[in-house]
């Protein structure tokens, strides 16, 4: 009987993280389409069935950061990196987030694994930019603008956001 119950308890898990993929599958489709709120209920009704699933709780924070709903964001966000290490996009999402919200400094270690994933995505770089702007580091600011040109020099808001920097740092 007890081998019976364990059996059961796992098949139902199982069933579970195929829903919570099923339900991410159709948010993302909803995203795709513009139907954001739709998306929504598809990506929370994922996470339901699935709390640990990250896919889910990273593509509700792009669709609330989408909506500029940065503290849901940030929340969804966060519940995805509790369970993924790996995928720098969540982490430069997050660090950009937490920018937004005026919490550069919050953001530094979320953009620094990005960068670490990433090394040679310049949105790494650049946001980590942005970051440090936002602390009033000019000098840290222009370093990490300027690798943003660097790895892509067509980029013309990189080039902006150096000069910026580099105008800060000259008037001291």
């Amino acid at each position: 009987m007890r081998f019976s119950l364990q059996q059961n308890e796992k098949q139902q898990r199982g069933r579970l993280k195929e829903s919570a993929a099923d339900y991410n599958r159709q948010g993302v489709s909803a995203i795709l389409r513009g139907a954001d709120h739709e998306a929504i209920y598809y990506l929370l009704s994922a996470a339901v069935c699935e709390p640990d699933y990250w896919p889910a709780f990273y593509n509700l924070g792009n669709c609330w950061a989408k909506l500029r709903e940065n503290q849901a964001a940030l929340w969804a966000y966060e519940q995805a990196v509790r369970n993924c290490d790996h995928h720098a996009p969540l982490f430069l999402n997050l660090g950009i987030v937490c920018c937004r919200e005026g919490q550069a400094k919050r953001a530094l270690p979320y953009l620094e694994q990005a960068l670490r994933l990433n090394p040679t995505e310049a949105k790494c770089s650049a946001a980590l930019g942005f970051a440090y702007y936002g602390l009033g580091e000019w000098g840290l600011a222009w370093h990490w603008y300027h690798k943003a040109y660097r790895l892509a020099p067509h980029n013309a808001d990189f080039k902006t956001s150096m000069k910026i920097a580099e105008k800060r740092i000259s008037d001291g």
